[in-house]
């Protein structure tokens, strides 16, 4: 385990453009997905990284996939009020031997917007994120991206402390994580059991924290993990949608090894795992494939 996870920080740096990583020199908030649903940080920071998955064999013995996940997301946090943010999703999906309408080099780019109003025990919050997400070779060409490749991430989102150690949030959301584009309602309880564990139990994401120290913690999560993007073939005359679907049980462990800067160390384990696909013949298919786990890094900068 030691010698894969040195393998994935030197992966996390090697991807990263110099000139980015110096400035980063940042832990992820690892947990971040594509979606605007789950409550953003109260802080400005800068985040990547990096997830390494098995190979994973699909039903009926047809053939096997493995995957990559490079994560960044920037928040600029400018009052009480209003917040911003970048974010980038780079997703390489092996697939062998089948042949797909796509390199398996997958983006999402998405431009979240927050604003929060906050009054005594309770709060709103509206978030906005449009969204490009196709695979590299339209990403590279503008004149290429159409109407499947777009979408528009949101969450509506109300909160109110029933308590000093229970708060209660709920509202609706509309994102990716199930693999095609839902609008689902969101809710979760959040219940502080004791100074140094908390529980968030909720649809769609369940989590249950525990601070170690002043800096350490670790969580240990159960959430869909999906996206969808819009693909062409190399001579980008065949188009489709990709859709892939999770679920995904994951523990991280944080340490918090500056004032600012944090790292990240995550293992889990990804559950259902099914694609919808179409071939390079045209013919479109829906396959799962078996659990397989994921180790991760991530480096966050708060400023």
């Amino acid at each position: 385990m030691h010698d894969a996870m040195l393998k994935i920080l030197r992966q996390l740096v090697s991807g990263c453009p110099i000139g980015v990583c110096i400035f980063l020199l940042c832990l992820s908030n690892s947990l971040a997905s594509v979606d605007v649903c789950q409550q953003p940080p109260d802080y400005s920071h800068v985040s990547v990284a990096y997830y390494k998955h098995g190979k994973s064999a699909f039903a009926r013995g047809i053939g096997q996939t493995n995957q990559e996940n490079h994560n960044f997301d920037l928040l600029l946090k400018l009052n009480e009020t209003w917040a911003f943010g970048l974010g980038h999703r780079y997703d390489i999906l092996g697939v062998d031997p089948i042949e797909l309408q796509t390199n398996g080099h997958l983006h999402t780019l998405f431009f979240p917007l927050h604003k929060q109003n906050a009054s005594d025990s309770k709060s709103f919050r509206f978030s906005i994120a449009p969204a490009l997400s196709a695979s590299s070779n339209i990403m590279k060409d503008p004149g290429e991206y159409n109407a499947d490749a777009f979408r528009v991430l949101a969450a509506l989102v109300w909160s109110r402390n029933l308590s000093d150690r229970v708060t209660i949030r709920y509202g609706v959301c509309g994102d990716n994580r199930f693999g095609s584009y839902k609008i689902y309602p969101s809710i979760s309880i959040s219940w502080r059991l004791h100074s140094d564990w908390t529980i968030d139990l909720g649809f769609p994401t369940t989590r249950l924290t525990y601070q170690g120290s002043r800096n350490i913690n670790s969580s240990l999560r159960i959430t869909p993990n999906g996206n969808e993007w819009h693909v062409k073939n190399r001579s980008m005359e065949k188009q489709s949608q990709l859709v892939y679907e999770a679920l995904l049980l994951e523990w991280a462990v944080n340490w918090q090894a500056h004032e600012h800067f944090t790292i990240t160390a995550s293992i889990g384990r990804q559950f259902h795992n099914r694609y919808d696909l179409t071939l390079l013949d045209d013919s479109q298919t829906r396959l799962s494939s078996d659990s397989v786990t994921r180790i991760g890094a991530g480096l966050a900068w708060r400023f």
